[in-house]
């Protein structure tokens, strides 16, 4: 192969060989970067000297050997020795052993220059017969004495037929320094640079191996990645020499990323120290930082970092490829690398750089640092914590946690720990709490982290410890910063809800007020900067207050920053609130699916207390759908003791009685709503849209045939302030039917259907539905009763209300396959035709019908008369596969009537609502 942009050196060589070879002595410095080619130009013109009859001795200097006195000397000869058969030429040297172990190997006395005089003699008694090369390898790692020889026999071959060649990184040593001024001041000196190679000679290297159209292709992007270094290109062709047809491309790998470290081990050590200080600390390496890491001079420093430039390692103080980088850190010894990043964090500490770039070096080595070290573990744990590496945070503030023996700065540390635990971790809060709370017995937490550690301890179910840390801080709800008073008030409010006091809070606001406020919590709401706990309130609020598509937003909105945050506990709990909307919807694949998912984000045991929220949805979703074996699952899944002190409680409860009485255990059943139902009333928290006990309860009395016990009930439920929310209406209104003769059901249950179906709840419309159809066979209106049970088994099916779905029994003379395509008439109807049609698919009459539109009884049998046509039907029965009933929400709501026991007729008092 050729010698790529080395062509004029070895020109020069050749010429100073054959100048020398007539009789003129001349000395060659090849100096280089490493692996420039060095060794192959010498061994180029060595060859060329063989050739011509020319002696060559040759030594290769080691880092190994480089304390050994004349250990160059020996080497040559060695090399004389062995290319000799005569001894004639060997000078009279004392026979000493040398310190190599050869007898042979000459020593030297302190002062005794003599020596170097027979050397010197020997050679050119040698150079006397014939030319002679004396060839020396990596001169840089010469030992003194071996160099103060060089230059003896350099001073003395100006006549003779002597040729000495020096190669090495000479300019790498500092210490080589002198004797490369002294070498290169003679005039019969040539001192040959070989730089490394421009993107040319690169494109030329690389066509020695691959087509030369790719080898043009890649020469800029070889360069770039290996410094013009000869051998690294080679070693880049072997990573990427893997397609077929010669198809490469720049890759580094494993063969790169071996011959870096080669150029590194095989160099002056201070090459390789500087490397792994540059590789340890990154970006940030300066030239001072790395003079203080590696205990260099100045000037060591910037020569040594030339040296691996040159190398085409690196560029400044950057690696050229962050593989190469990452491969000096794996070869780094673990104690080496620990003490380069002990002395980078305290060096730029004091050079004033960030806590994040110092932080940084302290974790890599994990070991307890200063006390100066804390604050600025804490500094960058609060930067990573913003910048979603909650990880990081964590290590940064475990190891100012073990840095620092001052008890308030402890304190602050562990509580900043708590919150990032909150934040990516719940589970691991718990083991924080005790020291926690110690610390605030102790006068060592500030305000806003002892409200953190009361809300800590009272989902925990630490309900006094936390009352006391509550205590501790006493009433800041007039604290001049406004967050921390709200953050007390939130705190006061969560303590509430872990062990309810009984009673309504006088402070509480009415539904409308609550809803505001609800809606501002959410507004100013951010994931892992607002209080978790404020945030599952107010969306609560929204829920009990039938505002389901607002809180289904406010948990999409919140859900998509917690996740791009990696926030687990604002994951957890706004997956548990989409099971609670889902559930309200009547959509019960959807509140399974979520609330499992918030029991796996949030495992069972972080949720402490307020784990009885998403089991309890899960507990209701899994036996609507008939999954009852999954539903006694979750309720035999293992919940705290203080749970049963908790809101969750009841809540739990509520769900574990549907359960049991969907399995027909009515005892049980009727023991978990009546209990339910007093610790609602006795904790202030009777809500008949988020815990509709008395519901439940009266539908139980009705099967277990004491329908005046249903009644009350009922009644009691419609009274309570949100009882005439559409769904909370709606429920109490089916529930309340089923306590009456069929005429007196029907006109209730219609009613409930308004209110249901503008809620949005299609599994408490489907029951409506049901109870409809065995309503109108009680009455001979088998029609009516064949079109109800028909949207009955429609909403079962659709929200996969299994329970439902078993108990209805379609017809066994379906409809026409043909009626299906009728479904594109719809598009033909007009909006009257439409409104019409709608009211008849939901089972109304004509008289109601008309009444509902202000309509006559004529104009509503001409709409229908009409849409009939269109729709290719002929009877108001196969409307319902048409036009089937949707949860719509969001009706206008119009006028509603007091709702009390029906004195019978036809009459109803229903909701009017514009279904359009």
């Amino acid at each position: 192969m050729a010698l790529i942009e080395r062509e004029h050196l070895l020109s020069d060589l050749a010429e100073a060989y054959a100048t020398a070879a007539a009789g003129q002595g001349r000395v060659a410095l090849v100096d280089g970067g490493v692996a420039s080619g060095k060794t192959r130009l010498v061994n180029a013109v060595t060859e060329v000297a063989v050739g011509e009859g020319a002696l060559v001795l040759t030594a290769a200097c080691s880092v190994a050997e480089s304390m050994i006195p004349l250990g160059v000397v020996g080497q040559l000869f060695h090399s004389l020795r062995a290319q000799t058969t005569s001894t004639d030429h060997l000078p009279l040297l004392r026979r000493d052993t040398g310190p190599a172990g050869d007898p042979d190997a000459p020593t030297l006395r302190h002062g005794d220059a003599q020596l170097l005089e027979d050397v010197c003699q020997v050679l050119l008694d040698v150079a006397a017969d014939r030319p002679l090369v004396v060839v020396v390898d990596d001169v840089q790692f010469a030992d003194s004495l071996s160099l103060q020889a060089l230059l003896y026999l350099q001073r003395r071959i100006r006549f003779a037929r002597v040729l000495l060649v020096l190669s090495g990184c000479v300019g790498a040593r500092p210490e080589a320094a002198a004797f490369r001024a002294e070498l290169t001041r003679q005039p019969h000196c040539r001192h040959l640079r070989l730089l490394p190679l421009s993107p040319d000679g690169v494109g030329r290297l690389l066509a020695e191996r691959i087509r030369p159209e790719a080898a043009r292709r890649l020469a800029a992007s070889a360069h770039a990645v290996s410094g013009g270094n000869p051998m690294l290109v080679h070693a880049l062709l072997d990573d990427a020499l893997t397609g077929a047809d010669g198809e490469v491309a720049p890759t580094v790998g494993a063969s790169f990323v071996q011959a870096a470290l080669a150029c590194l081990h095989r160099s002056d050590p201070r090459l390789l120290d500087v490397a792994r200080a540059l590789a340890v600390v990154g970006p940030a390496a300066s030239a001072g930082l790395v003079t203080g890491l590696v205990g260099l001079c100045a000037a060591t420093t910037r020569q040594v970092l030339g040296a691996l430039a040159e190398a085409g390692l690196t560029e400044g103080h950057s690696y050229h490829h962050p593989a190469v980088r990452a491969a000096v850190l794996d070869d780094c010894p673990p104690q080496t690398q620990s003490a380069l990043r002990s002395r980078a964090a305290r060096l730029l500490h004091e050079d004033g750089a960030s806590a994040a770039e110092v932080a940084a070096h302290l974790v890599g080595v994990g070991e307890p640092a200063g006390s100066w070290a804390a604050p600025v573990l804490v500094a960058a744990a609060g930067e990573a914590v913003a910048g979603g590496a909650a990880r990081h945070a964590v290590d940064c503030l475990e190891l100012a946690l073990r840095s620092t023996e001052d008890a308030r700065e402890r304190a602050a540390v562990e509580a900043a720990l708590v919150r990032v635990h909150w934040r990516s971790d719940p589970e691991a809060v718990p083991r924080h709490l005790s020291s926690l709370a110690a610390a605030g017995r102790a006068g060592h937490l500030d305000e806003a982290d002892t409200l953190l550690l009361a809300r800590s301890l009272a989902w925990q179910g630490r309900h006094d410890e936390a009352m006391e840390a509550l205590g501790a801080v006493g009433d800041l709800t007039t604290h001049p910063d406004p967050d921390l008073g709200a953050d007390h008030l939130a705190t006061r409010e969560w303590l509430r809800h872990c062990r309810p006091h009984g009673g309504d809070d006088p402070g509480d606001p009415g539904p409308g007020a609550a809803v505001d406020r609800a809606e501002e919590v959410l507004q100013r709401a951010r994931p892992g900067d607002s209080l978790l706990v404020s945030v599952w309130h107010a969306l609560r609020v929204l829920i009990g207050a039938d505002q389901l598509d607002r809180a289904a937003d406010w948990c999409e909105k919140l859900a998509e920053e917690a996740e791009s945050h990696g926030i687990t506990s604002w994951r957890a709990v706004l997956t548990d609130v989409r099971a609670a909307v889902a559930l309200c919807r009547g959509d019960l694949a959807a509140a399974e699916r979520h609330a499992r998912d918030a029991l796996a984000t949030m495992p069972p045991a972080a949720w402490g207390v307020a784990v009885g929220s998403p089991l309890a949805h899960l507990v209701l979703a899994c036996t609507m759908t008939g999954q009852l074996a999954r539903a006694e699952a979750a309720l035999r899944e293992p919940t705290p003791a203080a749970m049963r002190q908790s809101l969750f409680w009841p809540q739990y409860l509520r769900a574990r009685g549907v359960y049991y009485d969907a399995v027909d255990r009515r005892h049980a059943a009727l023991a978990d709503f009546q209990t339910t139902g007093q610790l609602a009333v006795t904790w202030g928290a009777d809500d008949p849209s988020a815990l509709p006990w008395r519901v439940d309860l009266a539908r139980l009395y009705v099967r277990m045939g004491r329908p005046d016990q249903a009644r009350k009930l009922v009644t009691e439920h419609l009274a309570l302030p949100g009882g005439d929310a559409p769904r909370a209406k709606g429920m109490g209104l089916r529930a309340l039917a089923a306590a009456y003769a069929p005429k007196q059901r029907q006109v209730m249950l219609r009613e409930a259907m308004d209110l249901l179906h503008a809620s949005g709840d299609r599994h408490e419309l489907a029951h409506v539905f049901a109870d409809l159809s065995q309503t109108g066979h009680a009455l001979g209106e088998f029609g009516r009763a064949k079109m109800m049970g028909a949207h009955a088994l429609q909403l079962a099916e659709g929200c996969h209300a299994e329970l439902l779905r078993r108990k209805l029994k379609p017809s066994d003379d379906t409809l026409d396959p043909a009626v299906a395509g009728a479904k594109d008439g719809l598009a033909t109807l007009t909006d009257a035709e439409r409104r019409v049609v709608n009211l008849a698919a939901r089972g109304h009459t004509n008289r109601e019908i008309g009444d509902r539109l202000f309509i006559t009884v004529s104009t509503v049998e001409q709409h229908l008369t009409r849409a009939y046509r269109k729709l290719k039907i002929s009877t108001r029965t196969e409307l319902v596969h048409i036009d089937p009933p949707k949860g719509a929400r969001g009706a206008r709501r119009r006028r509603v009537a007091p709702v009390g026991p029906p004195s019978g007729g036809d009459k109803e008092t229903t909701m009017r609502s514009d279904t359009t």
